[in-house]
């Protein structure tokens, strides 16, 4: 069958199997005519997660995380609506096209060759809002992690963007020709960026512009930082981070 109709089939067999499908990932406890747990998507205390068998969806009245079951696993698991499905399809012994599954195929090959290993993280990225890029093999205590040769690209930087909204790249005895144009990528892709500098031993993260002022070993100038600022896409952070690099950004007398 066509994808489409693997979605309609999926979501009604899914529909009466939520509790099923939920109850594999979180323990539930019936509570009346529903079952109720503390919520995965929230520091929860007070069991505020709620699944209706028999209208086949859930809600938490906590951080008012809802939907049917195809919305909970693709949240849990950390997965693309795309990417629930064919898992679902699997499970249900459901075939898709060989047209449609080809497609798939091809677009996470491209992911991967955009970004080698992409497809084996993003699950892990979409549950973190967040990345972390080096630039050097090491044993850098941070997950989910990219290890990238050169700078990072605009493709890569959009890529992320599809499932996170921070990235922090991981600076250590990185030359600012290399920084510079990864910073660039993520700035234009409207991530929120972030690096860890060589002198944090503790691995402290800090915003990109501060990063560049408290830099003693690479020269880093204003001009640089404004040159960065221009390519955000997003008018009032463009405007916000204007404000504040006029503000902290220190340009070292060199």
């Amino acid at each position: 069958m066509t994808f489409n109709e693997a979605v309609l089939h999926i979501r009604e067999a899914s529909r009466d199997d939520i509790v099923h499908l939920v109850s594999a990932r979180i323990s539930l406890k019936r509570s009346g005519h529903s079952f109720s747990a503390c919520c995965p998507f929230h520091e929860d205390k007070t069991a505020s997660f709620f699944v209706h068998s028999t209208k086949g969806f859930f809600k938490c009245f906590g951080c008012s995380a809802k939907g049917d079951a195809i919305r909970f696993v693709s949240l849990f698991d950390g997965l693309s609506f795309t990417e629930t499905i064919y898992l679902l399809a699997q499970q249900y012994h459901i075939q898709i096209s060989t047209t449609n599954r080809k497609k798939y195929q091809k677009t996470v090959q491209k992911e991967d060759e955009i970004l080698p290993g992409y497809s084996v993280l993003k699950s892990e990225i979409l549950k973190t809002n967040q990345i972390y890029v080096a630039f050097k093999q090491g044993n850098a205590p941070f997950t989910p992690i990219f290890f990238i040769n050169g700078s990072l690209s605009l493709d890569a930087a959009k890529l992320v963007k599809k499932r996170a909204q921070k990235i922090i790249f991981v600076a250590q005895d990185t030359s600012w020709n290399i920084l510079k144009p990864s910073f660039e990528a993520a700035l234009n892709a409207g991530l929120e960026v972030f690096a860890i500098p060589n002198n944090s031993a503790e691995f402290q993260e800090m915003d990109w512009v501060d990063f560049c002022s408290a830099q003693n070993t690479q020269i880093i100038t204003k001009k640089d930082v404004i040159q960065l600022i221009a390519g955000i896409p997003d008018n009032i952070a463009r405007s916000v981070y204007i404000t504040y690099a006029t503000d902290n950004f220190k340009e070292k007398n060199r």
